[in-house]
């Protein structure tokens, strides 16, 4: 499994602040970066989960699709608006 491939992460758009900051999301190295880099905060259970399914993603333990949908849990937990990218 590669973790660069958008079948096995479909790509999702997070928004932070308003459509002006957005930060594209299209594999778990992606995931992870946004997590420890950009999150607003750093205590949520989902945010927390989030983390550690991306560790286990990219350690090929579980499909890189979960860890796209512990993204989306935690983005929910705070309250940061998200869309899918359909292709």
């Amino acid at each position: 499994m590669s973790l660069n491939i958008s079948d096995e992460f479909p790509a999702v758009r997070l928004l932070f602040g308003g459509a002006q900051r957005y930060k594209l999301v299209q594999t778990v190295a992606d995931a992870a970066v946004v997590l420890v880099e950009d999150w607003p905060c750093d205590d949520g259970e989902e945010y927390i989960n989030a983390l550690v399914v991306c560790l286990s993603a990219y350690q090929h333990a579980v499909p890189a699709r979960a860890a796209r949908e512990a993204l989306i849990r935690a983005a929910d937990e705070v309250r940061i608006p998200h869309l899918s990218i359909v292709r």
